[in-house]
């Protein structure tokens, strides 16, 4: 029997060029999105632009919102399994960050990985400096 190679070049270019995508508790990407867009502070300019921009630039989705944690006791925006959470920094008011500085060094004394989102600085390139977590987008 031969194997003709030209019969399945299309298919095998169309792998070639694809992309695996994980899936979170069953949910496929867009289903895990609406999710997500579910669970964020309905005042968060922040917390909306960010899920905006990791969907836009296929970059990985938290894979929960608004998570809280026992030890410290706290609630971060978003989370990465198995340690990372990402908090905005919208709080420029001196009691606030002094309180979010205390527990997100709390945070990293238990081991957690904390990334702070600005308002104020690009998304796309605070993206970028954790490919490790967000993944290299599209």
């Amino acid at each position: 029997m031969e194997l003709d190679r030209y019969r399945i070049r299309d298919l095998l270019g169309a792998l070639a060029n694809s992309r695996t995508e994980l899936r979170s508790l069953g949910r496929s990407r867009q289903e895990h999105l609406e999710w997500l867009r579910q669970l964020i502070d309905p005042r968060s300019e922040l917390e909306r632009r960010f899920l905006e921009t990791l969907a836009a630039g296929g970059y990985r989705l938290p894979d929960d919102a608004q998570k809280a944690i026992a030890d410290p006791r706290c609630v971060v925006d978003f989370f990465y399994d198995p340690n990372v959470c990402c908090d905005g920094a919208v709080h420029d008011q001196l009691p606030q960050v002094e309180q979010d500085h205390q527990i997100r060094a709390q945070l990293l004394g238990r081991g957690y990985r904390v990334i702070v989102l600005r308002y104020d600085q690009d998304l796309g390139e605070q993206l970028a400096r954790y490919p490790e977590v967000f993944g290299q987008g599209n």
